[in-house]
C-alpha cells in the first residue's frame, strides 16, 4: 500500500473508534420491572441484558442509556440527590428540545419536580422515578422564546 493510503486509513479507523454515539449510568433500582414499566411509559426502549437470568435492563431513549440493576438490599436503594450535599439530580440528558419533552412527559403523567425552565441559553426540566432517582433533561428549546 502507497504511504498515503496507509495514513487515511488510519485516520479513518481513528475517527470510528474515537466517535461517542452517548453514555450510559448505571441506577440501582428496588424492583426492576416496577423501575423499566416506569421508562418504558416515558418512551424509552427496553433490552434485557444478562443471558437467561436477566442481571439488568438497558432503557434508552435516542442517545440516553439507563443501565437499571436491581438491588439485593432496599436500603441500598440511595439517589445522590436525596443525601445532604447532592446535587439536584442524579443524570442529566442533553436534549435538543425541553419544551416538546416536557410536553410529552406531562401527557405520560412523569413526576416533574422541578421547571420547565426556559431561557435563550439553557433550559431544563427535571422528572423523579419510582425509586427517586430524579434525571434532568437540559438544552434548547423547539421554537424561539418570546
Amino acid at each position: 500500500m502507497k504511504p498515503f493510503t496507509i495514513r487515511l486509513l488510519y485516520h479513518i479507523i481513528k475517527v470510528l473508534v474515537l466517535h461517542s454515539n452517548g453514555s450510559s449510568i448505571v441506577l440501582l433500582v428496588s424492583d426492576l420491572k416496577n423501575s423499566s414499566d416506569f421508562y418504558k411509559k416515558l418512551g424509552f426502549q427496553y433490552e434485557e441484558v444478562g443471558g437467561p437470568e436477566v442481571k439488568q435492563v438497558h432503557v434508552s431513549r435516542g442517545s440516553i442509556t439507563l443501565i437499571l440493576h436491581p438491588a439485593i438490599h432496599r436500603e441500598d436503594v440511595r439517589p445522590s440527590s436525596s443525601v445532604e450535599g447532592g446535587l439536584y439530580f442524579d443524570v442529566i440528558a442533553y436534549i435538543d428540545a425541553v419544551d416538546l419533552l416536557a410536553d410529552e412527559l406531562r401527557t405520560k403523567d412523569a413526576e416533574i419536580v422541578d421547571g420547565p425552565h426556559y431561557s435563550e441559553h439553557w433550559s431544563e426540566s427535571t422528572i423523579k422515578d419510582c425509586d427517586g432517582y430524579r434525571i434532568a433533561f437540559g438544552g434548547g428549546v423547539s421554537k424561539p422564546l418570546d
